[in-house]
């Protein structure tokens, strides 16, 4: 498995030791390999972002006291720069939340630190981002490797999962569920109770039945047109 690398920007010394503690309890309890360096102002990691240092994601503290650069002064510095690096901001106060979400960050987390916030935000990022781009199945007496990313949607049918990929079908002897709970979470959503869709794959969604980018119509079910909704902007907005 990859080395997961995060690099912790605050200033005040206890809240950035509290976070960097969360982070390798949490990636412990994911069994996730990590790397987590300290940071004590945006100035310091920005020049270990310009010596080539690479970090998977970014935990800023958007207002830094008695600094010439804050996380939000670094984080649109990267953006201009074109860097797609992750960022999961922090901060005391909501009014940062609209200019946060301009630089597109994977969370905006609210001080004090919520260890199970938090770990959401890793893991999401981490399935989005970095996790493995496969999963394998089984057919009968042979395992087969199915990319993640070629995927479109996944149907029930008959105690059976048919996986569409493109224009092939793939059938598996299992559950929907089952199939959902292989799959990550804020990638693939539930949007009928027969149906399983891959969200780089829509176009778009209405209450009834969203589109796919090739044109083909899935069924909305009430039940899960809310979740889904949320988890469709999320995704866009990741």
């Amino acid at each position: 498995m990859e080395t997961y690398r995060l690099a912790v920007c605050e200033d005040e010394k206890n809240v950035r030791e509290e976070i960097q503690g969360l982070c390798d309890s949490i990636l412990r309890d994911m069994r996730i390999k990590g790397d987590i360096t300290a940071f004590a102002s945006a100035q310091e990691l920005e020049r270990e972002l310009d010596g080539g240092q690479e970090f998977d994601t970014l935990i800023l503290d958007i207002q830094m006291e008695e600094k010439e650069m804050s996380g939000m002064d670094l984080a649109h510095l990267l953006r201009k720069r074109g860097d797609r690096t992750g960022i999961i901001f922090v901060s005391g106060y909501e009014e940062y939340l609209l200019e946060g979400y301009s630089v597109q960050p994977v969370h905006f987390l609210l001080k004090p630190i919520s260890r199970e916030k938090l770990a959401d935000a890793l893991r999401i990022d981490w399935e989005l981002n970095h996790s493995a781009g496969s999963i394998m199945l089984y057919q009968k007496d042979r395992a087969v490797m199915l990319p993640l990313e070629e995927i479109c949607y996944i149907e029930s049918s008959n105690h059976h999962v048919i996986v569409h990929n493109g224009e092939e079908e793939k059938v598996f002897y299992m559950s929907l569920s089952g199939m959902e709970q292989l799959l990550p979470a804020e990638q693939f959503c539930r949007c009928h109770h027969s149906f399983l869709v891959n969200m780089s794959y829509v176009k778009e969604f209405g209450r009834m039945c969203l589109y796919l980018q090739d044109g083909r119509r899935l069924p909305v079910g009430r039940k899960y047109s809310k979740d889904f909704q949320k988890s469709f902007v999320r995704y866009m907005n990741r």
